[in-house]
């Protein structure tokens, strides 16, 4: 059952993920029925266009289309706030604070340049 569910869906979300590339592999192949019919452009004589108008408009409607699917997407990872996920633990209180004095400073190289660049002492 589930590998059934896998061939299903893995195709599914693959064309909606090149949806792009099927518009325009469709436009191309019914190029002549869309330049006849379909374009905005059909009425006029010399008509340069070939269906392009067609194309774009598909193209523009789907990028619409992928815009407002990522804003609902969008909407709803923001919906869950992450202050709102708050967990205790008891063992957090119990850490030991050491402290070390390199890193506890105030990153002036002054308080401890004397001790890391001393020149070797001959005797």
């Amino acid at each position: 059952m589930k590998s059934l569910l896998i061939y299903i869906l893995i195709p599914i979300m693959l064309l909606q993920c090149n949806m792009t590339l099927v518009i325009c592999t469709s436009f191309y192949y019914n190029q002549n029925f869309i330049e006849k019919y379909l374009c905005v452009q059909r009425s006029m004589q010399h008509n340069t266009c070939h269906g392009q108008c067609y194309l774009m408009k598909k193209l523009k409607n789907q990028q619409e289309k992928e815009q407002q699917n990522f804003k609902i997407n969008l909407q709803e990872s923001i919906a869950v706030n992450p202050t709102q996920i708050l967990f205790h633990a008891n063992s957090l209180s119990d850490v030991i604070e050491i402290t070390y004095s390199i890193y506890t400073s105030n990153l002036n190289p002054r308080e401890f340049i004397y001790s890391l660049d001393r020149p070797p002492l001959f005797v």
